[in-house]
């Protein structure tokens, strides 16, 4: 698909003085073809394109100052009217076991996001939040009790796995999969991620393919038919939790808007229409909620007509909330259906839950300072 930006968003060339950090171009959530019309703009060969995403998304370099094959002239010039967006990390932790990493990162408002970083054998993943916050409300997560701060630029968005897969050194690709499954609603902030995917598959940058890139979603069914349409490599998974109306209502409120029939339908209709082979249904299992024998027998049913995994992830304990994880027999016994009437499923157990990095858990250290305003 072809993306592209108002000319607004392009900048102009520099009269005076530095523009203010908020109005400068972030050069990080330009795409190529954009790119190259804002070096135009400003007079400049098109190699220095190329230059640029090599020095931003190759190298993940944020100052122009270390752009060294860059005359020092156009540096300065850079300097006045653009930026390279670069997230404040504010915290860093590692689980037990060493294999996730939960970052937390202050965005230039004032407002903080968290990004997972997993490593499980080759499969270097990082998990990415779309949304400071998240309107949807699901009863079950602890994202959904800050509510919406904003939605996350390209640049923010990317800069998320630029940062994360340093922590993944000595590997020619340092990230091979990433998940938009952290905090927020990807299929919200539609425009923003289906930016960052093609940023992220640039050759010269990160490398990494749609086709290892996975968007999670509530449930917004016409969000999902337009992936489909736009995306149709990438990934889809669906945050289910329910078997019945009433039961996904009470779990998830987007359900009034969106019925299982509806989702269903959309999941289907994506399957058979991206030719993918699988759309992807995460279940969290909650003790006495959703993990009864004829949950799993109905979840047999609504997933029987097109190919589709099934992720079954024991909950993940959140602030404030009395649900609880099941017991181990009754996970066991959970899959065991499933498994019997060959559905392809998994219990995940989620990495990083001692470090509240898990499904559901992300909240940002429960917290958002002041607006700090924009930097000069």
């Amino acid at each position: 698909m072809e993306l592209t930006a108002p000319r607004s968003d392009l900048g102009a060339a520099p009269h005076g003085g530095a523009q203010p950090a908020a109005a400068r171009t972030d050069i990080k959530g330009l795409l190529p073809d954009e790119l190259r019309e804002f070096i135009a703009r400003l007079g400049k060969e098109r190699y220095r394109a190329s230059q640029l995403l090599r020095w931003v998304h190759g190298r993940g370099v944020h100052d122009f100052d270390e752009m060294t094959d860059l005359t020092k002239t156009f540096r300065e010039e850079l300097r006045r009217i653009a930026r390279v967006e670069h997230l404040g990390e504010i915290a860093r932790i590692r689980s037990a076991d060493g294999e996730t990493t939960r970052l937390v990162f202050r965005l230039a408002d004032g407002l903080r996001i968290e990004t997972v970083a997993m490593q499980d054998d080759d499969r270097r993943t990082v998990c990415v939040s779309s949304q400071a916050g998240c309107a949807l409300q699901c009863d079950f997560c602890a994202t959904g009790q800050l509510g919406l701060g904003r939605n996350l630029t390209a640049g923010e968005l990317v800069d998320q796995v630029i940062q994360a897969a340093k922590l993944f050194p000595g590997h020619e690709r340092p990230a091979t999969n990433v998940v938009f499954m952290g905090m927020g609603e990807p299929l919200q902030n539609y425009d923003a991620v289906v930016r960052a995917v093609c940023l992220l598959s640039l050759e010269m940058g990160l490398a990494i393919s749609a086709a290892h890139v996975t968007v999670s979603t509530a449930g917004l069914v016409p969000m999902i038919h337009r992936l489909a349409a736009d995306l149709p490599r990438v990934g889809l998974a669906i945050s289910l939790n329910a078997t019945t109306d009433e039961v996904r209502t009470r779990l998830m409120p987007i359900n009034r808007r969106y019925p299982l029939a509806e989702l269903m339908a959309a999941a289907a209709a994506t399957a058979k229409a991206s030719g993918r082979r699988w759309v992807t249904f995460e279940y969290a299992l909650i003790d006495g909620v959703n993990d009864s024998d004829e949950d799993a027998r109905r979840l047999v049913r609504m997933t029987s007509s097109f190919p589709c995994k099934i992720n079954l992830i024991p909950f993940n304990p959140v602030p404030d909330r009395s649900y609880r994880r099941p017991p181990v027999e009754r996970i066991e016994r959970f899959a065991a259906i499933l498994a019997d009437r060959r559905r392809t499923v998994t219990v995940r157990w989620s990495k990083g839950d001692d470090i509240t990095a898990a499904c559901g858990q992300l909240q940002a250290l429960a917290a958002a300072e002041p607006s700090v305003g924009p930097a000069m």
